[in-house]
């Protein structure tokens, strides 16, 4: 195991960080059945670690979002982030990231792989640090559990075009336009099998995570695969002349058995990958296990057109989280209606007691009405909900990270640490204004001038940390400044000029009831004083 250099990397960085009280939230039980762990997960990439660093990162997402297990998307197909959204809402560094074609952010042994081996990333930056044992070392340090993902095409398409043999085929022998892989190839089967092995064995995780799906969904006459010469090898084996059935399918696409031979045959191609995946797993890790990320939603053309037949696979799991990004489109009927039906299904395809985690998406059209009614409806839900899945952190403002904690309390989570504060939209405002739209996934008020926000505080007295989060532009040195039954207890200047949201922690401050808590924003240049939140987060020692 790599754990020492886990912990020398991380401390060369300068990532690694006491957990603070005031700002880690304690791990969560969810009842009835108190003798289990209640799983809030979210994901992160290694442009995320740079751009905000892990002790931000792991500030925000146990203070605002209660999380207690991280995984890091190590192998990461050719996307576009944000996904669906003009820029990120609290990076400072970058408003947009083009990800990779499926290169690797952790250190491979390259001693493990055969014909194929793992590329790098074409960024210096990127590829010179081990980002898994930066996240690992760091996350752990915290007491979270922690993860890898593994995500939809683990080959980069550019090698699989290099090598045309690797590609599945059309039942006319052309090669699919999609560029996958055929997982019946001795190669890439070997590369796949070998990258989750490399990752249980060098790096001491809870469970490495994949949304692989193998095939396309395409019938036999738009294109459906594979059919290659691999394809014919293997099906021959198991007993099944797919070589035969060939002519037969392409004069009737219906034909049978052979249509029905040929669905077993893909499905039985994908539950055996994933064994073998499993297996490389609990061989070099037996603590670590292999989790599915399950995309489908299971109405429609669904995994089983892929050729995942969850049911066959489920025995080499370890968990399941469904992907399900509902919230996202901003409407709550879909939403509830489809979560109801994924859930119900998957927990029927998995058993009763494997667990179930469910995706709750909390960005884009997202708002926290909907986020809170989401998870209520994910943990009212008879299949026994093990855990919720914050998709994704990138993309995920910070109004909505506490909303997505405050649905969890709401639903009766423990454990959780709720959040004391005020949106400064909803205090008495003297020129200030709200938003006339969205800015950057947020909403919150602006001034020309010498803004004032105010309202009585109404919490029990006591010592607090008091968070203020704001927007800082490029244009100007705003200022802030807090203060507190009239006296002036912080001031700030918004002189980053990062154009994304921010937050500053003022430690150690006497707050008591009935005080009057005021927030002046003075802009300067072209630079409005923007505000959307004080948080006052209460010393835990602390008796009510």
């Amino acid at each position: 195991m790599k754990s020492s250099l886990l912990i020398l990397l991380a401390l060369a960085c300068g990532l690694l960080a006491q957990t603070k009280a005031q700002t880690a939230a304690s791990r969560p039980v969810w009842k009835p059945d108190s003798t289990s762990q209640f799983e809030v997960g979210t994901q992160i990439r290694a442009w995320t670690i740079k751009d905000e660093g892990m002790t931000t990162i792991l500030d925000n997402m146990q203070s605002m979002a209660g999380v207690n297990s991280l995984y890091m998307v190590v192998v990461m197909h050719q996307e576009h982030r944000p996904f669906q959204a003009p820029e990120f809402p609290h990076n400072p560094a970058r408003d947009v990231w083009d990800a990779e074609d499926s290169r690797v952010t952790f250190f491979p042994d390259m001693k493990r792989y055969g014909r194929i081996k793992p590329l790098l990333s074409d960024h210096k930056w990127i590829r010179d640090t081990d980002w898994l044992a930066l996240m690992a070392a760091s996350a752990r340090a915290r007491g979270l559990r922690i993860g890898a993902e593994v995500s939809h095409y683990p080959i980069p398409k550019e090698l699989i075009r290099k090598n045309p043999d690797w590609q599945q085929r059309k039942i006319n022998g052309e090669s699919w336009s999609d560029v996958r892989f055929c997982p019946n190839h001795p190669d890439t089967r070997e590369y796949v099998i070998a990258l989750f092995g490399d990752i249980a064995a060098n790096y001491d995780l809870d469970y490495i995570q994949t949304c692989q799906y193998l095939f396309n969904d395409k019938d036999i006459d738009e294109g459906g695969t594979c059919f290659c010469r691999h394809c014919i090898a293997e099906a021959r084996r198991t007993g099944f002349d797919l070589e035969a059935a060939i002519p037969v399918l392409r004069r009737n696409k219906n034909a049978q058995p052979e249509r029905d031979q040929w669905l077993a045959f893909r499905r039985d191609s994908t539950t055996r990958l994933y064994r073998q995946i499993s297996e490389e797993i609990e061989k070099e890790n037996p603590r670590c296990h292999l989790r599915l990320n399950d995309v489908f939603a299971w109405s429609g053309k669904d995994a089983m057109s892929f050729g995942l037949d969850i049911k066959a696979v489920a025995p080499y799991l370890g968990s399941v989280v469904n992907q399900d990004h509902q919230e996202q489109k901003g409407r709550a009927d879909e939403t509830f209606n489809r979560r109801k039906n994924w859930l119900a299904t998957n927990r029927s395809f998995i058993g009763p007691d494997k667990p179930l985690i469910c995706g709750i998406a909390p960005r884009m059209n997202a708002f926290p009405q909907l986020v809170r009614a989401g998870i209520k409806v994910a943990l009212e839900h008879p299949a026994r909900v093990n855990g919720l899945a914050l998709k994704h952190y990138d993309g995920a403002s910070f109004s909505l990270m506490r909303a997505f904690k405050q649905g969890m309390i709401e639903a009766g989570v423990q454990g959780l640490v709720p959040t004391i504060g005020k949106e400064v939209e909803e205090m008495k405002l003297h020129n200030y204004v709200p938003f006339k739209e969205e800015l950057v996934e947020e909403w919150g008020v602006q001034t020309d001038g010498t803004g004032r926000a105010s309202y009585t505080f109404d919490e029990p007295s006591g010592i607090y940390d008091i968070r203020i989060t704001y927007f800082d532009e490029e244009r100007g040195r705003s200022r802030i400044s807090l203060l507190i039954a009239a006296r002036q207890r912080a001031t700030f200047r918004l002189d980053e000029d990062t154009d994304c949201w921010r937050w500053r922690m003022f430690e150690n401050i006497q707050v008591s009831r009935g005080d009057e808590i005021t927030l002046v924003g003075q802009a300067d240049q072209e630079e409005q004083a923007k505000l959307d939140y004080i948080e006052f987060i209460r010393h835990l020692d602390q008796k009510r």
